[in-house]
């Protein structure tokens, strides 16, 4: 029959070895207070940011909740919270602090890779349930833990910045460009026309031919309008690709690209069946404006081909597994329709162009300058109008990242913690101790027991 262990019995035992635990105990204990002492010292500096509650307006903020990044801020609406977390943990905005500190140089590397992953690993990005972002850095100076905290914030302004206004600030700069060589070749024009005009003695031409100009300026004007649009849905179109690229590696798929959109042969029949339509609307719309019925009938015939061709291409992301959004669908399908708009519009001006030639040697040279001082006008006015509404866009689409509070340099280390380690380093000890004790006395134990066995 087993002997039973009593409390008495366990407190002996305790008391009897009591010097290795003690032993044990100040070992631990000035062992964690001298390390504490002598590790070098480490400042966490913090940063909060106010992000936005509302939804943007604007395209590229659009962009910016449809983006499908993982792991965001709970609570805040939309993914807007959720894509700012991952701006202030990527590569991108690493690089921007390491060249902005010079960090390279107080890592003491020679490699920028080197100094963007010491760095991350001394960043911490942590959400609130107030719609903010708290940016703490370490640093072996109180300074420079602030510096980083800082620069991080002013790696989000800059890169949040490029993301959200990119689309606008090139729509804008494109027209100010078109605008000033609109403005150039309308003076030239009508120089030319004003010089023959006074050569010749030609005034006017007929009215029919008047006609067939006014259409040709309306029908080119509309080229340049739809031109422009082209240009800026290609714009957001390859901003949202980029980002959505940067996030392909961590979900582990393959961004859905135009060119593989546009290889499709249900895409290129449905492609057909548009540009036939938009070059049929556009002779409709010359003969008998936006109000007749075949105009009405013809835009919604346009309307539910778009809608097929958009379910067709989310049918085709879904089948490739590809990383796309909703927001890329219908660029998509706008593109498509952009570019078969241009086409029917170039067809219906090259015909007005062939009827044209056909007038007598004089009178087509002036109709021709005619032609050529009312399609800058119909231009110039186009795009004056574009500007107007880019400028609105842009200002619309700018987003102000709120700061809270700026970090500031700290007046205490918070690595190593001193009383923390030597806490950790007691408790222990003590349990290291204990165990080693009852070791002991069940090791003398069991020796003394095989020894007995021995004798007998």
């Amino acid at each position: 029959m087993e002997e039973e262990i009593s409390l008495v019995d366990l407190i002996k035992v305790l008391m009897k070895r009591k010097m290795y635990i003690i032993t044990i105990f100040l070992l631990a204990v000035v062992g964690a207070y001298t390390f504490s002492k002598m590790t070098p010292k480490i400042y966490s500096a913090k940063a909060v940011v106010l992000l936005p509650s509302e939804k943007g307006t604007g395209i590229s903020t659009q962009l910016l909740q449809y983006l499908p990044i993982t792991g965001g801020i709970s609570g805040l609406a939309g993914g807007v919270g959720a894509n700012y977390t991952a701006i202030l943990k990527s590569r991108s905005a690493a690089e921007y602090v390491v060249r902005k500190l010079g960090l390279e140089k107080e890592y003491n590397t020679n490699s920028l890779q080197e100094a963007i992953s010491i760095l991350q690993k001394s960043i911490k990005i942590g959400d609130t349930k107030e719609n903010t972002i708290e940016i703490t850095a370490e640093a072996k100076s109180p300074q420079l833990a602030a510096d980083i905290s800082n620069a991080y914030i002013s790696a989000l302004k800059e890169i949040t910045s490029k993301i959200m206004l990119s689309s606008a600030q090139r729509e804008k700069l494109f027209l100010e460009r078109r605008l000033r060589e609109t403005e150039k070749l309308l003076n030239e024009a009508e120089s030319k026309l004003k010089s023959f005009q006074e050569k010749y003695k030609l005034i006017s031409v007929s009215d029919e031919t008047k006609a067939l100009i006014d259409n040709m300026a309306n029908l080119q004007a509309q080229k340049e309008s739809t031109q422009i649009e082209l240009n800026t849905v290609n714009s957001q179109i390859n901003t949202l690709q980029s980002i959505l690229k940067s996030q392909a590696e961590i979900l582990g798929k393959d961004p859905l690209t135009i060119t593989t959109i546009s290889s499709d042969p249900k895409i290129q029949t449905w492609r057909e069946k548009l540009i036939e339509s938009e070059v049929n609307l556009a002779t409709l719309l010359q003969d008998y404006g936006e109000l007749h019925p075949k105009v009405v009938e013809l835009k919604q015939q346009i309307t539910e081909i778009k809608k097929v061709m958009k379910e067709e291409i989310e049918r085709l992301s879904n089948a490739l597994g590809t990383l796309s959004t909703p927001e890329l669908f219908d660029l998509s399908v706008k593109r498509i329709s952009l570019e078969a708009k241009y086409q029917g519009l170039t067809g219906l001006i090259s015909k007005y162009e062939k009827k044209l030639s056909e007038l007598p040697d004089l009178s087509l040279q002036l109709s021709r300058l005619i032609r050529d001082v009312k399609l800058q006008e119909a231009i110039y006015t186009t795009l004056s109008t574009q500007y107007e509404q880019a400028k609105i866009s842009e200002a619309r689409e700018s987003v102000e990242i709120q700061v809270l509070d700026y970090a500031v340099p700290p007046e205490k280390h918070s690595k190593p913690n001193t009383m923390l380690n030597v806490l950790i380093a007691g408790v222990a000890s003590l349990f290291l101790g204990i165990f080693l004790v009852f070791f002991l006395e069940f090791w003398k134990n069991l020796k003394e027991e095989l020894a007995k066995d021995e004798d007998s």
